[in-house]
């Protein structure tokens, strides 16, 4: 079994997580204790988070059951149970140089394996610490428009379990939503063994299922030879500073018909633990009729085309079929646009416009936004900072809030650039998290780039969530808007897989003899909320309705709270010791 990779600082309370991953300063515990729950926890530990994984150990590691399986090292592998959640035997068939080598794999393995024999076999409860009851995930979609937009729940805040706009993982694959068939997961970080586990309990275990992954693991390598349902294509990228960050889901159903949903959420426990993440839920897409006309079935928005256009920029075989069954499904209901971003240097076309990245998001806003003040702020939020330049004008004036402060306004009228404000944690909202400095775990911006762009700290804002019970959750999340305190309007939203980042965003060349060209590292996927498309207003209501139009779930608290002098952004490097 593998070493968590925590160690002494793993806050995990996933039965799941200690059947995966051994603890060393926990065994030395367990070992020394009677198995029935007195233990002699050290000093620098947390008692209360060191009981809770001893108990875990106890459910997930019986005494009696462990002195039996070290007295039988020798016994055969026992096979995987046909319906259980597991992805072990990977280390099993790598070759070995002496048969002492060979057998101590193989006990390994069968440990690994009969312990999630006993993982399949118990209650959901036991391992998904956030369990809604089953049925009612059709019903809370429904109440959620016109936004259909939600955050997941946190472990360690209970009011999220309750909270209408609130969502888990198993909600997403309810049957209520329609019998899943097959699916596509596209994500960067993907523990295939915790999202089959969450397939199974959800009773689509055997069900087809492609992985598009940004991050190599040595699971997803070999899934297919265990999981042949599973088909794992790790996503080519053209540099190797370059990512695919994308978070999205394709549902599809017995009946023909399909979802899309969109995320920020990576596909492994942390993400869905205590971290603050935003969901996009498609309504239902049913399936055309042979016959139908091929513009027939488009949204108003031009999502259908916008998606498949980024789907064909994989170059992934396997998509083929999933563009197809996307192009024979009815897409009108969805009142969104897809603002999307592939690898490449990209430039504007006589059709589309600017076709990804901020020069994107710009068109779009030019077309359809409602005139705007230029005292109205852009107001971003992410869980990573790119390298932004020397100043507030290189990249973030020139060309991201260039694009973003963009309406629908008549040309001709001088403008000014708008404020910018950007929202991420500081050192104290990571310290005061429900995990702590390791709720920073998901904030990978370092000291090396901080430390060139000095200006930043003063656009910074805390992070503050107190009216959706979030503020100890770290965002994962990444939004864009601008807003109105006012007249508490929203102007516009955007949730995305993008951070703030060239890499994300895209970067003009700036060589005035050429066409301009964005130049985008990344693929990432979100969707942008426009009033006139989703309400049919120039406005959201912001903090409360607005005659009989729900006002805007926000993910965070407005005003704003900026940083105070004293105050520091958390920087990676504050985990590294």
């Amino acid at each position: 079994m593998k070493e968590c990779p925590y160690g002494e600082k793993c806050y995990r309370k996933n039965p799941i997580h200690f059947g995966e991953f051994s603890h060393a300063h926990l065994d030395v515990i367990y070992e020394k204790g009677n198995g029935g729950g007195d233990y002699d926890i050290p000093d620098k530990y947390s008692s209360e988070l060191i009981h809770t994984q001893l108990k875990l150990l106890e459910k997930v590691l019986p005494k009696p059951a462990a002195a039996k399986a070290k007295e039988s090292s020798t016994a055969a592998v026992p096979e995987t149970p046909k319906n259980a959640p597991s992805t072990s035997g990977t280390s099993s068939t790598s070759s070995s140089s002496s048969t002492s080598n060979s057998h101590a794999s193989t006990s390994r393995d069968s440990s690994n394996l009969a312990k999630k024999q006993k993982l399949a076999e118990r209650n959901i409860r036991d391992y998904i610490p956030v369990v809604v009851e089953k049925g009612g995930m059709a019903k809370k979609l429904e109440r959620a428009a016109p936004y259909n937009m939600f955050l997941t729940a946190i472990t360690d805040s209970k009011p999220t379990h309750q909270e209408p706009l609130s969502v888990t993982l198993q909600e997403i694959l309810d049957e209520s939503l329609g019998e899943i068939e097959s699916s596509v997961q596209i994500n960067f970080m993907v523990d295939i063994g915790w999202l089959l586990g969450h397939y199974y309990f959800a009773g689509i275990l055997d069900k087809p299922l492609l992985v598009l992954y940004g991050d190599e693991s040595p699971e997803l390598l070999g899934i297919g030879k265990f999981k042949p349902q599973v088909t794992a294509i790790g996503v080519k990228m053209p540099t190797p500073f370059a990512t695919s960050h994308t978070k999205m889901m394709l549902l599809g159903y017995a009946d023909g018909s399909m979802r899309v949903v969109i995320s920020t959420a990576n596909l492994y426990e942390d993400d869905w633990h205590n971290r603050t993440q935003g969901l996009w839920i498609s309504p239902l897409l049913p399936a055309m009729s042979e016959d139908a006309d091929t513009a027939a079935g488009e949204s108003l928005t031009g999502f259908r085309q916008d998606l498949m256009l980024y789907l064909v920029e994989y170059k992934i075989s396997q998509l083929q079929p999933w563009i197809a069954r996307i192009r024979k499904s009815d897409f009108s209901a969805i009142n969104v646009f897809f603002v999307g971003s592939v690898p490449g240097g990209h430039r504007e076309g006589s059709v589309r416009g600017h076709p990804w990245g901020h020069a994107r998001l710009g068109s779009l806003l030019a077309k359809h936004a409602a005139p705007i003040e230029d005292r109205i702020p852009v107001v971003c939020q992410s869980s990573s900072i790119g390298s932004l330049g020397a100043n507030v004008q290189a990249w973030i004036q020139q060309d991201f809030v260039n694009s973003l402060r963009k309406d629908s306004s008549p040309g001709g009228k001088l403008r000014q650039m708008p404020p910018f404000k950007m929202i991420y944690p500081s050192f104290n909202n990571v310290s005061g998290s429900h995990d702590g400095m390791i709720g920073g775990g998901c904030l990978p911006y370092g000291k090396n780039t901080n430390d060139k762009q000095p200006w930043l700290k003063g656009h910074l804002q805390q992070w503050k969530a107190t009216d959706r019970h979030r503020s100890r959750a770290m965002p994962h999340i990444k939004s864009y808007t601008r807003y109105n305190l006012t007249d508490q309007s929203v102007y516009w939203f955007v949730l995305t897989s993008a951070n703030l980042s060239k890499a994300a965003w895209g970067s003009f060349n700036k060589n005035s003899n050429l066409q301009p060209c964005l130049r985008i590292a990344n693929y990432e996927a979100g969707v942008l909320f426009l009033p006139r498309f989703v309400t049919g207003e120039d406005t959201f209501p912001l903090g409360n309705n607005r005659d009989g139009v729900p006002a805007f779930p926000l993910p965070y608290d407005v005003p704003l709270t900026p940083y105070l002098p004293d105050d520091k952004p958390f920087l990676m490097d504050y985990l590294q010791g």
